[in-house]
């Protein structure tokens, strides 16, 4: 019970420094204003292009992307946060495991990206005056706790280079633009050429963004465990991933001297 709760009190104290939550404006300009916007532009977007028809699964498509602030952005600055303030050396010299560490530093991103999601969805149902079926949307949650979680993992593999780059911001918007290509939330990957289809494979969303619209549109999907079981350990993947790279951004943190910003 103890361990739970320091875990629970890391992530929640590790997530308020990062987003400033004491002051309420800025959570609710960086994390709620900016994807109600993005999900009224590619509702508006998709609802001229495909004249409405299947309207629902391309919104609840979009509102899933929604989490790319949390699994990017968010992730990111787990590390930039502590590097900017000093106090990363002192993270990863603590005998603490790095792996529960980094793990309670992902779980309130997770939940946000969720909470983003339903609160996208949402306004777009009431924007464009349309539902989805009861019956989606206990899976639909499923599904996006596991492919928020599988681009969360995915993110702190990127944030292992904020140990010995300041130049992240070209990267985070670079991968935060490959999942919105790659995800097929606006388009079918069947249009985009073979080897990026294929490559899409390997990336998280994908298969959350198919499943979200089958559910969505259709009620069920006939794949649901399949693609679910993969977009897991695709997950898992991406974690241990991250742990080694941790390491390793960490060993050449050390020889380059960059473990703190100067």
């Amino acid at each position: 019970m103890e361990n739970l709760l320091r875990f629970t009190r890391h992530a929640k104290l590790s997530y308020t420094a990062l987003f400033g939550f004491l002051n309420p404006r800025t959570y609710i300009l960086v994390m709620l204003l900016n994807p109600l916007t993005q999900i009224l532009f590619f509702g508006m977007l998709v609802n001229y292009v495909y004249e409405g028809e299947g309207l629902a699964g391309y919104i609840a498509a979009n509102a899933l992307l929604l989490c790319v602030m949390s699994a990017v952005f968010g992730m990111m600055s787990v590390v930039t946060s502590d590097r900017g303030m000093g106090t990363l050396p002192i993270v990863m010299a603590s005998p603490a495991s790095k792996s529960v560490l980094f793990f309670a530093r992902s779980v309130p991103h997770i939940l946000n990206g969720v909470f983003t999601a339903c609160l996208g969805l949402g306004f777009g149902l009431l924007l464009f005056n349309i539902s989805i079926p009861v019956s989606a949307v206990l899976p639909l949650i499923v599904v996006w706790f596991v492919s928020i979680f599988s681009a969360c993992c995915l993110g702190l593999i990127l944030a292992s280079c904020s140990f010995w780059t300041p130049s992240m911001h070209l990267l985070s918007n670079l991968l935060g633009s490959v999942l919105l290509l790659l995800s097929g939330a606006n388009y079918s990957l069947s249009v985009m050429p073979s080897w990026l289809s294929e490559l899409a494979k390997y990336f998280p969303l994908t298969r959350g963004v198919e499943l979200t619209k089958a559910l969505v549109t259709e009620g069920h999907a006939p794949q649901f465990f399949q693609l679910m079981t993969q977009e897991l350990l695709l997950g898992c993947l991406y974690f241990i991933i991250s742990l080694v790279a941790i390491r390793y951004a960490e060993y050449l943190a050390r020889v380059k001297g960059t473990m703190e910003l100067s």
